[in-house]
């Protein structure tokens, strides 16, 4: 642990503002000369707890820029597709709640890949 965080947080981040593109490893020798606390550090101790941090305070405090979440999305279905999808579901649906006894609900929980297999060539429309 370094005995004097501060002062190898405001030399790394001295450092990374004179040269941007220092490797991990040059930063951490140098880092060593300046605290022998850091010694007792990993590599990947020292990134996480140093040059990580000042990147991540830097990239955050740029005017102008917002962070956005980026949404996964897969292709996107048509309303013709979208209402074939609901139509699938309403009658497995329907089908579940006519249901009046326990052999009734396990034919139709038995049936389910054909209602997936339904949904999905109607999603494709």
């Amino acid at each position: 642990m370094a005995k004097n965080e501060e002062k190898v947080m405001q030399f790394v981040e001295k450092t990374l503002e004179k040269t941007p593109d220092i490797s991990t490893s040059d930063l951490y020798a140098q880092a060593k000369k300046v605290d022998s606390g850091v010694e007792q550090l990993s590599l990947r101790q020292f990134n996480a707890r140093f040059p990580l941090q000042i990147k991540r305070r830097k990239s955050m405090s740029r005017p102008g820029r917002k962070r956005v979440r980026r949404r996964r999305t897969s292709r996107t279905v048509s309303s013709e597709g979208r209402d074939g999808v609901r139509d699938v579901f309403l009658k497995f649906a329907s089908e579940l709640s006519a249901a009046e006894e326990r052999k009734d609900l396990v034919k139709v929980i038995a049936r389910v890949d054909q209602y997936v297999d339904q949904a999905l060539e109607a999603a494709k429309k």
